[in-house]
């Protein structure tokens, strides 16, 4: 039931190998909060096994280039003019072009690359910057594992035509044979093969993304009787769905009803878009993941209304803090969530009186003991990380 798909040669070594990787701090991107946990456990459980260099790169006018290291894992903090990338796709007419633009990222991350000399790539994600890292790693001649975190076609669906031909033409440059490919869900990796690459992936294997365990911890507070909270966690971009807040907060308000929708996202409070959904919803600031724990257990649901999404790691990390959440079919955790019995909280989230009435259904339902149990067994960052370390052995020079 809870088994995952593997489809690499196992060529473990004994040997220490050194891993080079693309990393972002953002409080709310799914991306980063999954790789800081991932080098949390690198750092606590694989000395001598594994060494982790992350390559940080940040948008500054004076090109800078700073290392710090502990214990097995190094981060490096590189300054350089990063293009915008609005600009970018409105001027170029080619991957080869976008290639041009961005080439003094890719130098920083070709430079990292020389300098440490990695035996093998990590690419977190297919946005431009991993893109530029991808690129880096292949005139290297570097193997390349891609943790196919988001889909660049369909985060960019949402742009004009011309955009969007480039956006894809600069995914279907992810494709080669020799990279081994690492999915979070099968909606994943089939929409990349019939929508992307228009072929079958040769390497991969499917690996969920994990649950921390402080969310295991967490005890619920009793909310006051006036008041019923409903949470989202998300980035403010288009295919998130974020609209569907607004809808559902004046669609409550129509109701006269005591729910109130709390948003944690990145919205800046000076955009003009913030000052219009504030006045529907109740806005959080972002933090970060472990913080998240205040956030959830004083919600009495949490609701994920993506477009699509490769995983989503709010909708389990909230099932693992006892509350109940319904998420979008088109989400790579709807997978999770049928594997652990729960397909009644699988909805679309099309009808805003439909999903009303599901809200109504499920607030405050207490989650099975055995559910929470079930998903510290088999999401566990112990159990998922040791699965990615096999493959980046197994992978490596």
């Amino acid at each position: 039931m809870f088994e995952f798909f593997y489809r690499f040669n196992n060529k473990l070594t004994a040997m220490a190998i050194k891993v080079l990787t693309n990393i972002r701090f953002a409080q709310t991107a799914g991306i980063s909060q999954t790789l800081s946990c991932f080098l949390d456990y690198v750092r606590k459980n694989k000395k001598g096994i594994i060494e982790i260099v992350g390559v940080n790169i940040i948008d500054r006018n004076k090109n800078t280039y700073n290392k710090t290291r502990k214990d097995n894992i190094s981060i490096i903090s590189a300054g350089v003019k990063i293009p915008d990338l609005k600009n970018v796709m409105k001027k170029c007419k080619d991957v080869n072009d976008i290639k041009k633009e961005y080439v003094e990222v890719i130098n920083v991350y070709r430079k990292a690359i020389n300098k440490e000399k990695p035996d093998i790539v990590l690419v977190n994600g297919t946005y431009y910057m991993p893109w530029c890292l991808f690129q880096a790693a292949r005139e290297e001649g570097l193997p390349i594992v891609l943790h196919y975190h988001g889909i660049l076609t369909m985060e960019t669906q949402h742009w004009p035509a011309k955009e969007r031909s480039l956006f894809l033409a600069m995914e279907r440059s992810l494709d080669h044979k020799e990279n081994f490919y690492i999915f979070p869900s099968k909606i994943t990796k089939t929409t990349v093969e019939k929508k992307i690459y228009n072929h079958k992936v040769k390497n991969w294997t499917i690996i969920p993304n994990p649950v921390p365990s402080y969310f295991f911890d967490v005890n619920r507070e009793k909310n006051n009787v006036n008041n019923v909270n409903i949470g989202i966690i998300s980035r403010w971009n288009f295919i998130k769905n974020i609209e569907f807040c607004e809808t559902l907060s004046k669609y409550i308000r129509n109701k006269n009803s005591n729910f109130v929708v709390n948003l944690i996202t990145d919205l800046s409070k000076k955009d003009k878009r913030y000052k219009k959904i504030s006045k529907f919803v109740k806005i959080h600031p972002a933090v970060k993941n472990k913080e998240l724990c205040d956030f959830y257990k004083k919600m009495d649901i949490i609701i994920s209304p993506s477009y699509f999404e490769t995983y989503g790691n709010v909708a389990k990390e909230a099932l693992a803090s006892g509350v109940p959440s319904l998420v979008n079919k088109n989400m790579g955790v709807s997978e999770t969530f049928k594997k652990l019995g729960l397909n009644k909280w699988i909805v679309e989230f099309i009808s805003v009186k439909e999903v009303y009435e599901k809200i109504k259904q499920f607030i405050g339902y207490k989650i099975d003991k055995k559910i929470r149990k079930k998903i510290k067994q088999y999401y566990s960052p112990e159990k998922i990380f040791n699965q990615l370390v096999e493959i980046l052995q197994s992978q490596s020079v």
